[in-house]
């Protein structure tokens, strides 16, 4: 991270520290079910099954990999400038709302940086977190007030864009617990799947374990969706 021009607005977010634990047993795990895979596949042969959770894995690895070397953020007096694992998006100051470090209670890093773009929506920062920072908040209040500063952001709210914060977040904790749905109902497929076999009657693997709790993931994200809708139409 640096600060090059004669604002103070400039900043440029890399990763400073090997790869987190958690990414690198998430990396290990897809390695080792990769290669149980193809194994399968040489033994048996292959299969649509086996060929699918390779496929599956290796995305997750490849995306963990370019996660790590490629990801990370750029500030200046242009913009705010996020390069992900695939893609590269530039917010103008005049579409950034505010910038903000929050608290991950269940995840890693515990405290990440995200912006909160004028259309509601928010991008996670990466390498804005503890993992990579000293001192994350005060990192970024920092880097807000320069802004101010310089006239490059208002600190004025707007009950608009806060709607629509509010909005995007009811979606995305609807999004999080249909996966919370997805899992609970893959793991009982995966249970009814196994009493299948062991009691000798038919089963379909690819169709109870992968179609089943996908199918479930979008219909359960609109119920859920709906639920927190009402609560918050009541609510106001």
């Amino acid at each position: 991270m640096g600060e090059q021009d004669s604002g103070g607005i400039a900043r440029e977010y890399r990763r400073t520290r090997r790869m987190p634990p958690p990414t690198l047993l998430l990396m290990a795990a897809g390695v080792l079910v990769g290669a149980n895979s193809v194994y399968a596949m040489t033994e048996s042969g292959a299969s649509l099954w086996n060929g699918l959770s390779l496929a599956a894995w290796m995305v997750v690895v490849g995306r963990g990999a370019l996660e790590e070397w490629r990801a990370h953020t750029s500030v200046t007096a242009d913009g705010v400038t996020v390069r992900g694992a695939l893609r590269t998006r530039t917010w103008p100051w005049s579409d950034v709302y505010g910038i903000r470090v929050e608290d991950n209670r269940h995840g890693f890093p515990r405290w990440s940086g995200y912006l909160y773009a004028v259309d509601g929506r928010r991008t996670r920062l990466p390498q804005v977190d503890e993992y990579h920072l000293p001192d994350p908040i005060g990192e970024i209040a920092d880097l807000y007030a320069t802004a101010l500063r310089l006239g490059l952001t208002s600190p004025e709210p707007r009950p608009e864009v806060e709607k629509r914060i509010e909005r995007e977040t009811r979606r995305r904790k609807a999004w999080q617990r249909a996966a919370v749905v997805g899992a609970v109902v893959a793991v009982a497929m995966f249970v009814l799947d196994g009493w299948l076999l062991f009691t000798d009657r038919p089963s379909n693997t690819f169709l109870l374990v992968l179609c089943v709790p996908l199918l479930c993931l979008p219909l359960a994200f609109l119920a859920l969706d709906r639920v927190g809708e009402a609560r918050a139409a009541r609510a106001s």
